[in-house]
């Protein structure tokens, strides 16, 4: 055992970073989604929410950083950044009434809300007179669910189209939004007690192969059809999901 965590299952950890910093290479979204998707199959599901959001703010800043719009962003994210305070603050109330499986019924039912979403192509559009309230919304249901999941970026990603971001903005963006949330969600985690040492070794060790991974996948990426991965993967996370749920019933 090394870091409270068996040998075998500590490899299987690193080996799901790999492949989710892979995906997230290939298709530019979707570690979060990949590692807690598998995640939970080796280690505890609290193990798994943990080292999710810890990993998620470092793999972001150096895409907010290339992008040179930080300024722009904050601009068009502000509404949802202040919603992500109290929200994460609430879900860390909900996340210590959590009882039995019910971790994974959410997390099951997460998955399949991303993956019906993202396959119906369904958006909405959001007027620049509604931005401060929609922002508020996304963020509040952001930082609730990221909370409980630290899969938030459905709501990110339903917020900046709505608004009509380009891929340079929308790219800006969302690595704001997710290295603020996963600060906040971190923060969290280390007030309700799931974030020790232990965790916070592993979740720097992980963050190798994760890299490995992304760097990877960016290689790989302009050789697959990204329409057809992304698809696949898709649909996977929708089979995942309802295992899960399965598993929580």
């Amino acid at each position: 055992m090394m870091f409270g965590v068996e040998i075998s299952a500590l490899i299987s950890v690193f080996l799901i970073f790999f492949i989710a910093g892979s995906v997230k290479g290939v298709l530019g979204f979707g570690l979060p989604l990949i590692t807690m998707s598998l995640l939970p199959f080796v280690i505890p599901i609290e193990l798994a929410i943990v080292l999710s959001a810890l990993v998620q703010p470092a793999t972001n800043i150096g895409q907010l950083i290339s992008t040179g719009g930080a300024k722009q962003a904050f601009q068009s994210t502000w509404a949802v950044l202040l919603a992500l305070i109290p929200s994460v603050a609430i879900g860390v109330w909900f996340l210590s009434e959590l009882e039995g499986n019910s971790h994974l019924l959410i997390l099951g039912l997460t998955l399949i809300g991303f993956s019906l979403y993202s396959i119906s192509g369904f958006a909405v559009s959001i007027p620049e007179k509604r931005q401060g309230v929609a922002g508020g919304i996304a963020g509040v249901v952001a930082g609730v669910v990221g909370m409980l999941t630290s899969i938030n970026g459905m709501f990110f990603i339903m917020y900046l189209v709505g608004i009509g971001a380009d891929r340079k903005a929308f790219r800006a963006a969302i690595a704001l939004l997710f290295i603020v949330s996963g600060v906040l969600i971190n923060s969290g985690f280390w007030f309700a007690g799931l974030l020790n040492q232990n965790n916070i070794i592993i979740g720097i060790l992980v963050l190798i192969p994760c890299f490995l991974g992304m760097w990877s996948g960016n290689l790989i990426g302009d050789r697959i059809p990204n329409d057809v991965f992304k698809r696949v993967i898709l649909y996977a996370l929708l089979v995942i999901g309802c295992v899960f749920i399965y598993r929580g019933l």
